[in-house]
């Protein structure tokens, strides 16, 4: 009987190295180098490509139960390592066999850093009247002009997967090699938490891009393939929910009317990591209703509990380097992220809820 990488003395101890250096992190606001080297080293980052490749790959529970207890470490390395394996995801689905193997065993061996900017093929800048980034086909490939928003860890990427938009319409996605002439990283912009991440947008300018890199399309919808969202976001907020209610499991001990708070949060924690365990092991793909149902209750309570924390923490938690502030700050990111209408839906109609009478 295989025992699960989670239940080892390995992952605890990562899952405490982690701790301590996330308590130093927000501070710096730098790249988090060191909780990185730490995830390669207790081989996490084989989890998500497969063993022709170099990798050690675990079950969908191992490895969102994982993300929960990262998160709960550390959100902003967790959060960089899902926009990894975002890009690593794309990059298996690829027909593109040759650039698979090599990317995903320099990917293996923590050779190359690879990370994803596609949002403005989903969500962000779709108002806008032409593409972000434009794809002009030419003899060898594609010229790609624009701006890439929103990606995680630019200024560290070898690789960033992304696309763009042919005139006739048609997307691609492709593996852009930032040593590329033409592409600039802008400076990250000042967020309210998560700044480690050095998130930033990414210009291009009339980068030339081989066939040679080509992970996907051209085709309507490139991203279609494969889906998006699942539950990795509610396992992140899972995870920031109960670093909260560890700190206030950690203030009951001083004051026992804080006790029945806890357990009641706790309580709420383990029914939510229940109903995720239960969608991983499903035999059947999941239902949008059940993901947005767990999303929304996940969301709830990661805001809830991290309110809790900054008041049973009083004035102290107030205080700007104190872990109930980060936690507090920490968990809004989980209204913006990746948050589809139902959830933006959800979130409002419980912040305006009515005083009942």
């Amino acid at each position: 009987m295989n025992t699960s990488p989670l239940d080892t003395g390995a992952f605890a101890k990562l899952v405490s190295q982690l701790r301590a250096v996330n308590a130093e992190l927000e501070q710096s606001e730098v790249w988090p180098a060191a909780a990185w080297k730490l995830l390669d080293e207790a081989g996490v980052l084989r989890w998500f490509l497969p063993e022709k490749h170099g990798g050690m790959p675990v079950d969908e529970t191992t490895k969102q139960l994982g993300y929960l207890e990262l998160a709960s470490a550390c959100l902003t390395t967790t959060f960089i390592l899902t926009q990894r394996n975002a890009a690593v995801s794309r990059i298996l689905l690829s027909n593109n066999e040759p650039l698979k193997k090599d990317l995903s065993q320099k990917l293996a061996r923590n050779q190359i850093f690879a990370t994803v900017g596609i949002s403005h093929l989903t969500t962000s800048r779709q108002h806008l009247a032409s593409p972000v980034v434009q794809a002009i086909p030419d003899d060898h490939g594609w010229i790609l002009t624009g701006e890439i928003p929103w990606v995680t860890g630019a200024e560290a990427a070898d690789v960033i997967v992304t696309g763009g938009v042919q005139p006739d319409g048609l997307q691609i996605l492709v593996a852009l090699e930032t040593s590329n002439d033409g592409i600039t990283v802008q400076m990250p912009p000042r967020l309210l938490a998560l700044n480690e991440s050095r998130t930033s947008s990414v210009s291009l300018n009339e980068v030339r891009v081989s066939r040679e890199r080509l992970l996907l399309g051209p085709e309507t919808q490139v991203l279609k393939a494969g889906g998006a969202g699942g539950v990795t976001t509610s396992a992140l907020g899972l995870g920031s929910a109960q670093k909260s209610i560890l700190g206030i499991a950690e203030e009951a001990e001083k004051r026992e009317e804080l006790r029945p708070v806890a357990a009641h949060l706790r309580e709420t924690l383990e029914v939510l990591k229940s109903d995720l365990i239960a969608i991983t092991q499903s035999a059947v793909d999941p239902s949008k209703e059940s993901l947005e149902t767990l999303r929304k209750q996940s969301n709830s309570l990661a805001l809830r509990s991290a309110q809790a924390y900054l008041t049973a923490c009083k004035g102290a938690g107030f205080l700007a380097g104190h872990p109930a502030s980060r936690a507090i700050r920490e968990a809004q990111f989980f209204l913006v992220w990746s948050c589809p209408q139902p959830v933006m839906a959800a979130a409002l109609a419980e912040f305006a809820c009515p005083t009942s009478k």
